[in-house]
């Protein structure tokens, strides 16, 4: 079991945890100049930047996907035949803009979803963001409506507000530093803010699904990670209805 009683508390009222410390700093700064080397900044990219597949940057960035300290929170929130979905990264220097608020528990698109039954969460597409930089308070960045993965009326959500052209108190921006760890449910309303510090916003997105489930319309290429572990490609396997793999439990025998 990987969330203490006051975690599950948390996740269950707000939709999302901070899991604080996952990375140092240095680690942080290592994973930031490799990718330079892996994604070089253009001439001609403005403020805002993102990219996807950032798990293929190297060994350092694949393992992120089963980290020790983080893969138990995902198989508490997801069940041990949690498989991995997609991944990318934003990168935000000041003046980057901001985006609309989304996400919700969904009708239309499915794997938005949260359920908490007889002591047990469960969650559709969820998201691990790795802060590799600081975003202060007021910064910019990641944001959210805590507690509206539970929302009965995602569709009062008032225009101006979905498009940020008003910041209610209701709408916060959790203050996380270089080395943490962000866990949300894609069935809370969330959004990015316009980019305001003079350090640049990088954040990598590693999001999973239920076995079951995809939210991606293409799947992981095992032949592009040679360099896999077996767990890690457990967590790249396709959906499946029936069985999918499930992740190694420490009882469970490796060979």
């Amino acid at each position: 079991m990987a969330l203490n009683d006051e975690e599950k508390f948390q996740f269950d009222l707000e939709g999302y945890l901070v899991i604080k410390n996952v990375l140092s700093k240095g680690k942080c700064e290592a994973l930031s100049a490799m990718a330079d080397e892996a994604w070089p900044r253009q001439p001609d990219d403005g403020p805002f930047r993102r990219t996807a597949d950032v798990s293929r940057w190297g060994k350092p960035f694949l393992d992120l996907m089963d980290h020790p300290k983080v893969l138990p929170y995902l198989v508490e929130l997801l069940g041990r035949a949690v498989r991995i979905d997609h991944d990318y990264c934003i990168f935000m220097r000041k003046g980057a803009p901001g985006g609309t608020i989304h996400g919700g528990p969904r009708r239309i698109e499915g794997d938005h979803w949260y359920d908490y039954y007889d002591g047990v969460m469960r969650n559709g597409l969820t998201v691990a963001t790795w802060i590799l930089t600081d975003a202060a308070e007021g910064d910019g960045g990641f944001i959210c409506i805590p507690g509206s993965h539970k929302t009965n009326l995602m569709m009062n959500l008032p225009p101006d507000v979905r498009e940020q052209k008003r910041d209610p108190h209701y709408v916060v921006q959790p203050s996380v530093e270089a080395g943490d760890v962000l866990i949300f449910t894609e069935a809370l309303m969330h959004g990015t803010r316009a980019w305001s510090a003079s350090h640049e916003r990088r954040t990598l997105l590693y999001k999973y699904s239920p076995g079951y489930q995809s939210w991606s319309r293409t799947y992981y290429h095992l032949d592009d990670y040679a360099e896999a572990t077996e767990q890690q490609r457990r967590l790249m396997a396709p959906p499946s209805i029936e069985k999918h793999p499930r992740v190694i439990d420490e009882n469970e025998d490796r060979a």
